[in-house]
């Protein structure tokens, strides 16, 4: 039941974003991103899709780009809340969309900023060699 509402939740949070209705949401987009909405950006950068996971003992946590955002090994439930954090902020910018069930895709801005994270991350890595 708690997994049914944190996703419609995000669901009418990234609509509202989407919409931008709300001079706070506009403000909010402005900011720096985090860290973890980068990785979060980078890692969706390919197909664009996200998946907010959940099984029973474990806090929800996202998947993008194949990757889990938790820590499997420790069970430390402050990784998977880092980047569910994460999530919730790039929905108030409105960098994703909610499509179905557990299925969140990037917006055409989330995938332009996603691309353009990708891209610096890759000159980075070819520059290192």
């Amino acid at each position: 039941m708690a997994e049914i509402i944190i996703l419609a939740s995000l669901a009418s949070l990234c609509k509202l974003a989407i919409e931008g209705t709300d001079k706070a949401l506009e403000e909010y987009k402005r900011r720096k991103l985090s860290e973890a909405e980068k990785e979060l950006l980078i890692a969706a950068a390919r197909d664009g899709e996200f998946c907010v996971m959940h099984l029973n003992e474990v806090p929800n946590w996202i998947r993008a780009g194949g990757k889990d955002f938790i820590d499997h090994k420790a069970g430390d439930p402050a990784i998977a809340t880092k980047y569910l954090d994460a999530f919730t902020n790039l929905c108030k910018r409105g960098y994703i969309n909610h499509v179905d069930g557990i299925l969140f895709r990037l917006t055409y801005p989330g995938f332009e900023k996603a691309r353009q994270l990708a891209g610096k991350t890759d000159k980075k890595k070819a520059n290192k060699h």
